[in-house]
């Protein structure tokens, strides 16, 4: 198995740390700000999942989303549940626990800065940009192009976003012991 799939063992100390951060997600998930109603939703929840994958890495990131995905919408109670969302969720998780496993990050570092760059780009371009638009137009029959007509594309502003709160929370966390403790185990 390659070393970038080995994770972390999970302790009775890092399962507790993983269950409070998919709690956290769910919270966090239910305060989203509508731009534009039913097609664009500016949502935080980014914050529990890139915690996620600093601690859990990619393998329990993978798993740990996945079942967030699929608690989110048991207790939404709308009884549309779409397997490929899941799947899509857990790839993001995958994607989160290997580009912030074990990673160190400064704010001082501008090569630091870069890295969250593209690892924000790339799970954007992944969930937000290519596979949330197919899904819904397969789904629900919205066809791509309308999606974007409609605003999609304003997602791009959430990028810098992302970046900021990342490098401003990241770092900061990193530097609690437990947290150290679990990244280094």
């Amino acid at each position: 198995m390659s070393p970038i799939f080995n994770g972390p063992k999970l302790s009775v100390q890092r399962l507790v740390s993983i269950a409070m951060l998919i709690a956290l997600t769910l919270v966090i998930s239910k305060f989203s700000i509508p731009v534009i109603p039913q097609q664009l939703v500016i949502s935080f929840a980014f914050i529990g999942n890139t915690m996620i994958g600093m601690i859990a890495g990619p393998i329990w990131a993978f798993i740990s989303l996945a079942l967030v995905d699929v608690v989110d919408n048991l207790a939404s109670g709308s009884g549309n549940f779409i397997i490929w969302w899941t799947l899509m969720e857990a790839v993001q998780g995958l994607l989160y626990g290997f580009f912030f496993y074990r990673k160190p990050l400064s704010t001082t570092n501008k090569k630091d800065w870069v890295y969250v760059s593209i690892a924000t780009t790339i799970i954007m371009l992944f969930g937000t940009f290519i596979f949330t638009p197919l899904l819904i137009q397969i789904y629900f029959h919205v066809p791509f192009w309308a999606q974007y007509a409609a605003g999609r594309w304003f997602k791009v502003f959430e990028i810098p976003l992302r970046i900021m709160i990342t490098m401003l929370l990241v770092p900061a966390l990193q530097r609690i012991p437990e947290i150290k403790k679990l990244n280094q185990a």
